[in-house]
């Protein structure tokens, strides 16, 4: 069964009023229904990088074209055709993660986008922790697209252009209100053993040195030095024992962690109540 998301999207009449030449007046109360998907066929649908062909349906700041090509090679997923030769398969299960950074090599926005129950002609999306405001399925010689308005972080059952097997998926979107802020994951949370689940991904764990990690000593606390606290602690001794590793310390672990979780879109701003985490 489609979704509400899946069978309409309210566009505002602007669009139409251009094209049909109605006044502002009239547009101003009006809406057009434009139902999922919008074809595009060869004559008003050109391939390109994700950045072009997000830019042909809309305002998009982030786009990412999933296993996009590289000299004639298939990146990271192929199928096998029936007369036995291989191809690269457009809508591979799995997930993939578009990282973007500035000028100088920061990371300012991640998003992580998973393709599940595919056999190359339908398949199911989601996306963390961004939502994503279009979907293109280049097929043949068109392209399938899916608007969401408001932004979708899932959807289902999406196919390409004349139902033919998928060559591409484009994912176009922009960042939601949250990741405008940023992320952070506090100290308080990455030191609860019941999240410690969390650090997997991160490269770390809170049995490594916090020496190691961070490239300097902690600096001990007087009561840190009257109780015999190690000058050399764990990333998770750092966390359980601020009153021995002060507050600078302390954050800069929950810094640490923040950075390396591809799901925390952390840009360097501690922003409080901002973790995405379970």
């Amino acid at each position: 069964m489609k979704t509400l998301q899946h069978n309409k999207i309210a566009i505002a009449l602007f669009a139409s009023a251009l094209t049909l030449g109605i006044g502002g007046a009239a547009f101003a109360e009006e809406i057009t229904v434009v139902e999922n998907p919008v074809v595009y066929h060869s004559d008003n649908w050109q391939s390109g990088n994700a950045g072009a062909e997000c830019k042909q349906i809309g305002d998009y700041v982030y786009s990412y074209k999933w296993n996009e090509e590289e000299a004639g090679n298939c990146p990271t997923f192929t199928f096998v055709k029936p007369d036995g030769t291989t191809e690269c398969e457009g809508a591979p299960n799995g997930s993939e993660t578009a990282n973007f950074y500035d000028l100088d090599g920061n990371l300012v926005h991640s998003n992580t986008i998973t393709i599940s129950d595919s056999n190359g002609q339908i398949f199911d999306w989601s996306s963390s922790p961004n939502g994503i405001g279009a979907v293109i399925v280049k097929a043949g010689t068109g392209a399938n697209v899916w608007f969401y308005d408001p932004q979708a972080m899932s959807d289902t059952r999406l196919y390409g252009y004349g139902n033919k097997d998928i060559s591409h998926v484009t994912f176009c979107w922009n960042p939601d209100d949250a990741q405008d802020d940023g992320q952070w994951c506090s100290p308080g949370y990455w030191r609860q053993e019941h999240h410690y689940d969390s650090w997997a991904v991160t490269g770390y764990a809170p049995s490594d040195l916090f020496s190691v990690a961070l490239g300097y000593y902690p600096k001990l606390s007087k009561l840190g030095v009257r109780d015999g606290a190690t000058a050399n602690p764990t990333l998770g001794q750092v966390l359980n024992a601020p009153q021995y590793y002060g507050g600078d310390a302390f954050n800069a672990v929950g810094d640490l962690l923040s950075g390396a979780h591809p799901d925390v879109n952390f840009s360097g701003e501690r922003v409080e109540d901002s973790c995405p985490l379970d």
